[in-house]
Order: structure tokens, then C-alpha cells, then sequence
């Protein structure tokens, strides 16, 4: 008979008070099952310190669901296998993956894995410690090696809830596509560390932290549909990184800009969707200045490709720069920013350029240069591009209308984005006709009672 943990081991916030006192948010939504499966923590198999009699593989099985009481680290040599459809909930702690350990955790569109706090549904006071993968590719903090092609494992179909994922130094063997990270608290949804891995259809939902994508040390992966959805209530200026509020934030190294190899990533279909002023919103997001509040922020030397993207939602902020570097990198086309749509309230802040930063440009002269000569276009009201229902939070819907002008106008020509990898859409943004976000994400996860039988 099949052991429910075969050789293994492992291993927020609270809404609260805001949340639960909305008559709307009092609901709970159930996920049902036939019948509830045995929940066994992790220390009953292994006690306190699994480190003790390590396993080479811990295996997680989808017929029992797991309470990680203790931490989980997998070194070198080692793996931690989860079925598709398990559940994990966590107290406090984090799985971490060591440069050499791999993780497999491969869901399905009907079963994905799913990552939750194990506080009790409407409670989640605080983050528990996320998911953390080291690999051995690049990363400008420790040098200029590194094995590009290195091997982590795979994330396929998987939430993370109320803990962020922090990718170090993952190579492109390693596989990542459809991850919803939601509810972080004080810390980024995605934090990419270097590297050089490729990801695809992400969605970080409801961030508390500063930004949902923190790009940084020199990572330089392909990035296709990236979703950051961003809830009122949530998100403040923050340390990781200082002073800023954005969805997505890309530098080359934040203690030594010249760093090799730079930040260099190549991203299509990205939405940044903020909160576009509802109510609840937190006054930061509309403060441009000196919050640096923006739906993309670039600083600090870094180099980029950026195609057939959306920018939206953020009152008074829609791309930020405020590095000279970049200015002259755009100029020269060794970054670029082409056939995409930013809004803003205030258009005059669509393409924000820090006074004084280039001699030769001010934000009105670098708008109109993106305009005229890089195909990008400007909205004043996010009516305009015609979402379903990006702001009913209760039950979300931020796929683009019949009539939407973002399903149209990707363009793929060159080197870059002609790459075999990049799926050729016809649509800007992150999501088209078709939803790659159905079946396997959940926007509710504060009201939602996990393994709650018929």
C-alpha cells in the first residue's frame, strides 16, 4: 500500500478587519471534494528536524493534504515531488530548493497544486515563507558565471498563497508556466533573482508588497502573458525595492549598477492593471514623485525588450524612468519599448521621465518620441480599453471585451520576439479571447475552505 509521503518531508495576511466587515466578503466558497482527505503534518512522519535522516526524494501525494509545521530544504541531489491536485498548507514556514535540488511540481488546468496558509479561512494573518529556488545560472550579485542551461525542475499549474516566489539564479532547463501568486504581504508576488529561466503565463494577484514583479541581478529569460493585478486595498511603498509602487519593477543590480551580465530580459504580453482609483485605494498609488508609483518602473541600468504589452490603472503613473542610462539604451534601440498601450489619468505622466535625468529629453519630448517612433499608444481612461470587469474583486474578470482595442496590434518581426518560443498572438496585454487563466486560478482565496467535502 502506497505510504501518503513516500521518502519526503516539508515544507499572510490578513484581509481581516477590512475584508470580513464587507457584507460582500463575508461569503465563504467552498472547494468540494467527495470526501475530505486525511490531513497529516509533515513532523508526524519525520518529527522536529527532518534534516536529520534526509531523504533523496519526498514525494507529495494529492490523497492527503499536508501541514508543514517544519521547514523543508532540498540540497544538492536532492528532489521534492508533488502529485497533481495536492494540497500543502503552512504555518510560517518555506521550501527552500539549493543549487542542484529540484522541485517538481507539475498540476494540471483541473488539478493544480496548490500552496496556502494553514491559518483558517478569513484569518491569514501573515505570510508564511514563500517558495525559494537557487539554481546555478547567472546572478550579477555573485559574479559573471554561471550555467545558463541549468536544471531546477518544474512549475506547472501551481498556487502560491499568501507567500511570494523568489526565483535565484534559475536556469532556462528549468520549466515555469501557469503560477498564480496572490495575498503577499510586504514582499514582491515574483522576485527573479538573475538567471536565465523562460516563464510563461503568470499572474500575480491582490500584492501587498511594493511591486508584484521584481526583476533584478542580471536576469535575462524570455516572458510571455505576465499578468500583475493589483487589489485597492493592497500595495505600499516598500523596502523590496525602497520607494516604489509598481507592477512591475526591472534594474540591473541595486548596490552596483555596472554589474555584468545586466538585467536583459524579452517580455510580450505583459498587463499591469492597478486599481485605477477605487474605493479603498491607498493614496500612494496616485503619488508619481516621490513614491515613484508607476505601472512599469526601469532604473538602475537595465536593458530590456518589451513588446505588445499593456500598462493601465495606476491614476497618475504609467511607465517611470529615472536612470539617464536607460534613457540613452532606448535612444540607441538597445532596449525597447514597441507596440504597446499605456494609460494614464494624468497624460503628461504616461511616459515619465525624472526631471534633469537626460540632458536631451523631457517627459512631453520622450512621449512623443514613443508615440511617433515606437508605435505605442496613449489612453487617458481605462473605459477605453474596454476590460470585462477588471474592478468587481469579487468575482474578477480582466479579459478584454468583444470590441477591445488591445485584441489587435502585437507585432513579432525581428530577432528578438521572432523566436520560435514566443506564441504569435494577435493581442496586446496578457490575455486575449481566450482565457488561459480558467480552471486552475482562484482570486478568493481569503473565503475559500479548502478541503471541504460534499
Amino acid at each position: 500500500m502506497k505510504n501518503s509521503l513516500s521518502i519526503y518531508c516539508w515544507g499572510t495576511f490578513c484581509l481581516g478587519a477590512l475584508l470580513l466587515s464587507t457584507p460582500a466578503c463575508k461569503k465563504a466558497e467552498n472547494v468540494t471534494i467527495s470526501a475530505a482527505r486525511p490531513e497529516k503534518s509533515i513532523s508526524s512522519f519525520f518529527g522536529s528536524d527532518i534534516n536529520v535522516d534526509r531523504p533523496a526524494i519526498i514525494h507529495l501525494y494529492k490523497d492527503t493534504v499536508y501541514n508543514v509545521d517544519v521547514p523543508l530544504t532540498r540540497l544538492s541531489g536532492e528532489q521534492l515531488v508533488i502529485d497533481e491536485g495536492a494540497l500543502i498548507k503552512i504555518g510560517s514556514q518555506a521550501i527552500t530548493i539549493q543549487p542542484g535540488g529540484i522541485i517538481l511540481a507539475n498540476g494540471t488546468p483541473d488539478n493544480p497544486i496548490v500552496f496556502t496558509s494553514s491559518a483558517p479561512t478569513g484569518t491569514q494573518g501573515a505570510n508564511w515563507g514563500g517558495i525559494i529556488i537557487k539554481g546555478n545560472s547567472t546572478d550579477n550579485a555573485a559574479g559573471t558565471g554561471g550555467i545558463a542551461t541549468d536544471f531546477s525542475g518544474s512549475l506547472h499549474y501551481v498556487r502560491i498563497e499568501f507567500a511570494g516566489l523568489t526565483l535565484t539564479g534559475v536556469g532556462n532547463g528549468t520549466t515555469i508556466d501557469n503560477v498564480q501568486v496572490s495575498y503577499t504581504q510586504g514582499q514582491p508576488a515574483f522576485e527573479i533573482d538573475g538567471g536565465t529561466f523562460n516563464a510563461r503565463n503568470l499572474v500575480s494577484y491582490a500584492c501587498g508588497g511594493a511591486v508584484d514583479f521584481y526583476i533584478t541581478r542580471g536576469f535575462s529569460g524570455n516572458m510571455q502573458n505576465i499578468l500583475a493585478y493589483r487589489h485597492p486595498f493592497f500595495g505600499a511603498a516598500g523596502f523590496n525595492p525602497p520607494t516604489a509602487l509598481a507592477g512591475m519593477f526591472i534594474e540591473n543590480n541595486p548596490s552596483d549598477t555596472s554589474r555584468k551580465p545586466y538585467t536583459y530580459p524579452a517580455i510580450s504580453n505583459l498587463t499591469v492593471l492597478g486599481p485605477d482609483g477605487q474605493n479603498g485605494s491607498q493614496a500612494a498609488y496616485s503619488d508619481t514623485v516621490s513614491t515613484r508609483a508607476a505601472a512599469l518602473i526601469t532604473t538602475g541600468n537595465a536593458h530590456f525588450h518589451i513588446r505588445n504589452s499593456i500598462l493601465a490603472g495606476f491614476p497618475e503613473g504609467g511607465w517611470y524612468l529615472d536612470d539617464s542610462i536607460i534613457i540613452k539604451t532606448l535612444v540607441e534601440n538597445r532596449s525597447d519599448f514597441y507596440y504597446s498601450i499605456v494609460q494614464s489619468n494624468d497624460t503628461a505622466r504616461a511616459f515619465y521621465l525624472k526631471p534633469h535625468i537626460y540632458y536631451a529629453l523631457i517627459s512631453p519630448d520622450f512621449k512623443g518620441y514613443m508615440i511617433g517612433q515606437c508605435n505605442d499608444q496613449l489612453f487617458e481612461k481605462i473605459e477605453d480599453l474596454e476590460f470585462s470587469s477588471p474592478f468587481n474583486y469579487d468575482a474578477p474578470n480582466p479579459l478584454p471585451a468583444a470590441n477591445s482595442p488591445v485584441l489587435t496590434g502585437a507585432d513579432f518581426s525581428g530577432t528578438v520576439f521572432g523566436d520560435a518560443w514566443f506564441n504569435k498572438v494577435t493581442y496586446r496585454g496578457a490575455l486575449g479571447n481566450d482565457s488561459w487563466l480558467h480552471g486552475w486560478t482562484n482570486f478568493t482565496p481569503l473565503k475559500t475552505n479548502y478541503n471541504f467535502p460534499k
